[in-house]
């Protein structure tokens, strides 16, 4: 994942890419949508994995009505993650072997399904 030296809001962060998480996870489930529900698991276990290196139970994260997503646009930003252009974006782009362009892919899904 990116550096998170000084970035001290990780359970603001992970709560808030958690609450997106079941919205996707919801809207997958309602309309019976394979593609989506494959998006939303890409977005559960960079979650998941996040949650375990900065101690967090996803357990412990009571659900809400809104999504604050203020923490996710400040840790892009902390990070400096440039995020695809997924109307130009090749296969060559995204390596899967790099944990940043893995992050950087995960997070463009985010931005581009919160603000549809």
């Amino acid at each position: 994942m990116s550096d998170k030296k000084g970035y001290d809001k990780m359970p603001d962060y992970i709560e808030s890419l958690f609450h997106v998480f079941k919205s996707i996870n919801q809207k997958a489930n309602a309309l019976e949508d394979k593609r989506t529900k494959m998006i939303g698991l890409m977005v559960y276990n960079y979650i998941n994995k996040l949650a375990k290196d900065n101690n967090v139970d996803l357990k412990t994260i009571k659900d809400t009505e809104t999504i604050n997503l203020i923490p996710v646009f400040e840790y892009i930003s902390h990070n400096n993650i440039e995020l695809y252009d997924f109307t130009k974006i090749e296969v060559d782009d995204v390596d899967i072997t790099k944990r940043e362009d893995l992050e950087r892919f995960v997070l463009t899904h985010i931005y581009y399904i919160t603000q549809k």
